[in-house]
């Protein structure tokens, strides 16, 4: 349950991290504060497998 949580917070952060630096680069919606809050997620749900892959990794070598 821990490893879930902590994939979840770390694909969030690097998602919001991602956003800070490529910005609103997908057309999703015409509104921009629904369109950022739409990138937003769509970066985090990209870096979710990468940093599944990663905590499980950790966790196997611990």
């Amino acid at each position: 349950m821990a490893a879930v949580i902590l994939t979840l917070v770390l694909s969030f952060i690097l998602g919001s991290v991602t956003w800070l630096g490529a910005g609103s680069r997908l057309r999703i919606r015409n509104d921009p504060p629904q369109n950022d809050m739409l990138n937003f997620l769509s970066y985090s749900l990209m870096a979710l497998p990468l940093v599944f892959t990663f905590v499980f990794y950790l966790l196997e070598n611990l």
